[in-house]
C-alpha cells in the first residue's frame, strides 16, 4: 500500500472492542495492544491513510469499564468512519449461550453514546480536508442534485460536486465544506505541483484527543 500508487489510501481494520476481556471472549486472537501496533505501523507508512472499523456493543459479559474502552479507542484511533453493531445472539454460535446479557437499555445508551463519537470524529477527520485538492472516482449522479456527481476519493470518502463527469471518470475537486460522512467540492485542476508518486494523498492531521 505505501508503495503501489494503484493502490488507495484507505484500510478497514474492524476491531470489535476496545476491551481485551471482550476480544478473549469473542476469540478475536489478538488484544488492543496489538491491535494499536498495527494502526501506527500503517499510519507511519502510509500518509493520509484513511482507516474505517468495525465496533460491536453489548457483547454477552461487556461491563461499563470494557464499554468505556472502546470509547477510549475510538478517541486514541479516530476512525473516519466505523460501522457500529449491537450484539444479537445467532443460534448455533458458542456465544448465544454466553450468560450475563447487557440489558437492553443499558445497550441502547451504550449505542447512542458510540455512534455519536465515532460521528464526531468522522466529522473531525473531513472537515481536515477543507481546503485541500483530491482526486475523485465518479459513481453516479448524485442524489440530491440532478446537477452535481457522486464520487470517491482515493481514502474511500464521499464527495458531491457539480460536474458533468460520466461514471468511471477521474476527476480533481477543491474540498469546500464537510459532513461526518461525506464532504462537498467544487470542480478543480491537476494541482500542477502534484508528483506522479504523491499527487493523491492528501495527508490528513488531526488532534490526538476527542472531537469537541
Amino acid at each position: 500500500m505505501a508503495t503501489l500508487e494503484p493502490v488507495c489510501e484507505h484500510l478497514h481494520l474492524p476491531a470489535q472492542s476496545g476491551s481485551d476481556h471482550v476480544l478473549a471472549a469473542m476469540r478475536r486472537g489478538y488484544d488492543l495492544e496489538a491491535y494499536l501496533d498495527v494502526v501506527a505501523r500503517l499510519r507511519a507508512a502510509i500518509p493520509g491513510l484513511a482507516l474505517t472499523t468495525d465496533l460491536i456493543v453489548g457483547f454477552p459479559g461487556e461491563t461499563d469499564e470494557d464499554f468505556q474502552a472502546t470509547l477510549d479507542l475510538v478517541d486514541e484511533v479516530g476512525f473516519d468512519a466505523a460501522f457500529t453493531f449491537q450484539y444479537s445472539p445467532r443460534p448455533q454460535t458458542k456465544a448465544a449461550d454466553l450468560p450475563a446479557r447487557v440489558p437492553p437499555d443499558a445497550l441502547e445508551s451504550r449505542m447512542r453514546r458510540l455512534i455519536d463519537l465515532t460521528q464526531a470524529w468522522g466529522r473531525t477527520r473531513n472537515e481536515a480536508l477543507v481546503g485541500s485538492t483530491v482526486e475523485v472516482l465518479v459513481e453516479g449522479r448524485s442524489r440530491r442534485d440532478a446537477e452535481s456527481v457522486m464520487g470517491r476519493t482515493r481514502s474511500h470518502k464521499t464527495v458531491n460536486l457539480r460536474s458533468d463527469a460520466a461514471v468511471g471518470d477521474l476527476v480533481w475537486a477543491t474540498i469546500k465544506g464537510a459532513s461526518s460522512t461525506s464532504l462537498q467540492g467544487v470542480a478543480a485542476e491537476r494541482p500542477e505541483s502534484s508528483s506522479a508518486a504523491s499527487s493523491t494523498r492528501a495527508v490528513v492531521s488531526c488532534p490526538p484527543h476527542a472531537p469537541a
